[in-house]
């Protein structure tokens, strides 16, 4: 079931970055900082309590993972748009 789950997540990803590229990561990427800014804002609410401030620390570490895998994924995108060759423009018949 787990595995299916990751196929449909990988589908869907996929699906996505064909449909949207590079706006979907900067979606994506945008979210994580909101979140990252947000996590970071109630860290000094948390530093009363070593499991709250631990439990933070951990998602603001998964969070900044996820936000360098989005920029690697931006920037892959970037260069391979770069290195496609542009398609010529059709030439009208000759008559």
């Amino acid at each position: 079931m787990i595995l299916q789950i990751c196929r449909w997540a990988l589908w869907l990803d996929e699906w996505l970055q064909d449909r949207l590229g590079r706006p979907y990561n900067l979606l994506l990427g945008i979210g994580l900082v909101v979140e990252m800014v947000e996590q970071a804002g109630r860290l000094p609410q948390r530093l009363e309590s070593a499991p709250n401030l631990i439990r933070s620390v951990l998602i603001l570490s998964v969070e900044f993972a996820l936000l360098l895998h989005q920029v690697g994924a931006l920037s892959h995108h970037i260069e391979r748009r770069r290195r496609k060759p542009a398609t010529p423009a059709p030439e009208a018949p000759e008559t």
